[in-house]
């Protein structure tokens, strides 16, 4: 007689599995279901193998015919992972749910609904769920470094530290832990540590691209712009396409005196002949009527307390809405209470942080947007990577950066006749359009600190002062201020800017300034403050002093609105040019925009010589600058919409537009 083959069971498939002999074991699975269909973990299984494959649709498809026989926390949690492969987001919440429902105490669960969480743009809810996994699994480093990553985000820095620390604790090698525990340290003032976390990071994996580049942003803010520049080109060399890195390198060459305009361009343009976008351009929306208000894109990270939030949020407001409709792509993680108030200032607001340039591209063509605007530059959060691929028919750059981006699919930037004067157009790879007065539309501070008198009225010395990052702080800078205090022997120089809190930038710079004879107790240095504080810091200066090459901006503008003049050199880039040209906007380029490095010293020190006269400016200054055209949102937002309706009616009349 023949033997009867023995019937296959569920272990002989599963063993064949964890062997990795994938065919049998769907071979044998589906032979245990053609006798028992309703086996449930057959069917679970058999989903399982196919996503191990790749094939999540059908995957998740078997998991979901198991589950209507009977439900089981693993079976849910695997059907979210295979729909989490598939980008169906919110079908993997809610499966994962059903397994947490079932098993509250499924780690793994309540972590990957932590990212879906962060993903979906639900902090308060992420935050639980991990602190949920941790409560759990005390030493689940990835969730303890998940959850430091979102407390940064939502602005608690304290407790992301605490977190990235819990995290190196039970992973003393997490890589990933120590780069982010460097950028909240960072994020602090603290830039000493933050170096060396970031020089940990990179022990543990040599090659980690982004710990090079973030320790490069350290030597930036420390004052060693080619120490920066050398760590992002080993982040390149690492990452060639890294776009991060590029634009890091780019932004500190804008720091370094011996970078030219040239230079600039060069790395620009390298940069932009590595973004390449798609290779077939798409169509655009139905062409522009006569009459039809222009869709305006504004794409930024930086959307908050921001300079670019302060310089914006009038021109939205004044926006006129018979000519321009005005929708936000919002990039920017962090939020308060300016993102609110921009935010109300737009016709439609598009969240845009995770999402990649796909379905950003598909979302700005749908919008039908007739220009896009970038307001990042080469600075962080920018999303340049979009505008290669070219969703808009036209592309503008403006506000949040001072030079050419270098992208080939970038038509225009927008700027002024002094930070662009004529000739310099050479320096851009896109088309310069100069708006009438200033480039910048100041939106006064809505804290309400009134403009103090000249403190030398008060005491014999004088106090110069400047609020700059300490990375505009170069070595020609020192130099150019020691000499005006070396002029004048009881003058004192106030710094303020987060990065002073770090008493090792602190101490670097009381060296550089020691080395020019200049002594420490002349110098005093201070971190950050709330916004009411700093700007009532200004009160305590007499003059503030602009440095080179890389001058102020936003700080001018605050500088002024509180009473205290600026002097500035102009520099030989548009970087350099920022002060002076507000100040020739309020009318005081005479007075304060100097030529050369003896006019500064001469101009600084005829300012604090004469007391009466100085009060007297101070008092007129806020005045002066709200009647500027500076201050002029509904003036400045007309020379806008008609330079967008000048691009849009070019680009109509080219060959194919």
């Amino acid at each position: 007689m023949e033997e009867t083959p023995c019937a296959p069971t569920l272990s002989d498939a599963l063993a064949l599995h964890e062997a990795g002999r994938r065919a049998e074991a769907r071979a044998l699975y589906r032979r245990v279901l053609a006798q028992v269909p309703a086996d449930a973990n057959a069917w679970h299984l058999l989903g399982v193998l196919h996503a191990e494959e790749g094939d999540h649709e059908a995957g998740e498809a078997f998991i979901r015919l198991a589950l209507t026989i009977v439900e089981v926390p693993e079976f849910h949690y695997n059907r979210a992972m295979s729909l989490v492969a598939r980008s169906r987001f919110d079908e993997a919440v809610a499966a994962l749910d059903a397994c947490v429902s079932l098993n509250p105490d499924h780690t793994d669960a309540r972590f990957h609904l932590a990212n879906l969480y962060r993903m979906q743009r639900r902090p308060n809810e992420s935050i639980a769920a991990y602190r949920h996994a941790i409560a759990i699994r005390p030493d689940f480093a990835q969730a303890h470094a998940n959850l430091g990553v979102i407390l940064q985000e939502v602005g608690q820095p304290d407790l992301a530290i605490a977190s990235f620390c819990a995290a190196i604790q039970h992973q003393p090698n997490h890589a990933e832990a120590h780069n982010n525990l460097g950028h909240a340290l960072q994020m602090r003032g603290l830039l000493s540590q933050a170096a060396a976390s970031f020089s940990v990071a990179i022990g543990i994996r040599p090659n980690f691209a982004a710990a090079w580049s973030n320790l490069g942003n350290v030597f930036k803010e420390q004052g060693q712009p080619d120490r920066a520049i050398a760590a992002y080109r080993t982040a390149l060399s690492h990452s060639p396409g890294y776009a991060a890195a590029h634009s890091n390198l780019l932004m500190a060459q804008h720091y370094a005196t011996e970078c030219t305009n040239a230079d600039i361009l060069a790395a620009a343009r390298d940069w932009g002949t590595r973004l390449v976008g798609p290779t077939e351009p798409r169509p655009f929306a139905a062409p522009l009527t006569p009459g039809r208000p222009l869709r305006i894109g504004y794409v930024s990270g930086d959307f908050n307390s921001h300079p670019v939030g302060y310089f914006l949020e009038s021109v939205l407001g004044a926006h006129d809405r018979s000519r321009v409709t005005v929708v936000a792509y919002a990039n920017n993680s962090r939020s308060d209470g300016l993102t609110d108030r921009l935010r109300a200032r737009t016709d439609a607001w598009r969240e845009i942080v995770g999402v990649g340039d796909d379905a950003v591209e598909d979302l700005v063509r749908r919008d039908g947007i007739d220009v896009l605007v970038d307001l990042s530059g080469h600075t962080a959060g920018n999303r340049l990577t979009l505008f290669a691929r070219r969703p808009a028919p036209v592309q503008v750059t403006w506000l949040g950066y001072f030079g050419t981006t270098g992208l080939p699919g970038m038509d225009w930037i927008l700027a002024d006749h002094t930070v662009v004067p004529p000739g310099d157009e050479r320096y851009f790879t896109e088309s310069v359009r100069r708006l009438p007065n200033s480039y910048l539309c100041f939106t006064p501070p809505a804290d309400d600190v009134p403009v103090a008198p000249p403190p030398l009225l008060a005491c014999e010395s004088v106090t110069f002062g400047c609020f700059s990052n300490r990375a505009k702080i170069s070595p020609a800078t020192v130099e150019l201020w020691a000499h005006l205090l070396a002029a004048l022997p009881r003058a004192r120089l106030l710094l303020k800017a987060r990065q002073f809190g770090d008493a090792g930038v602190r101490q670097a710079l009381r060296d550089r300034f020691a080395a020019h004879g200049i002594a420490a107790n002349r110098l005093r240095m201070e971190g950050e403050s709330p916004r009411s504080e700093y700007l009532s810091a200004y009160g305590r200066i007499d003059a503030a002093l602009d440095p080179t090459p890389f001058a102020g901006g936003t700080t001018t503008a605050e500088s002024l609105w509180m009473g205290v003049p600026v002097v500035t050199l102009r520099g030989d880039r548009w970087a350099g040019r920022i002060s002076a040209s507000i100040l020739a906007t309020v009318g005081l380029a005479d007075r304060l925009v100097a030529n050369d490095p003896a006019d500064y010293i001469a101009k600084a020190a005829a300012l604090v010589a004469d007391a009466a006269g100085l009060a007297d400016l101070r008092a007129s200054l806020r005045t002066r600058l709200l009647t500027s055209p500076l201050c002029d949102a509904p003036a400045f937002a007309r020379a806008l919409e008609d330079a967008y309706r000048s691009m849009v009616e070019a680009a109509a009349s080219r060959p194919g537009g």
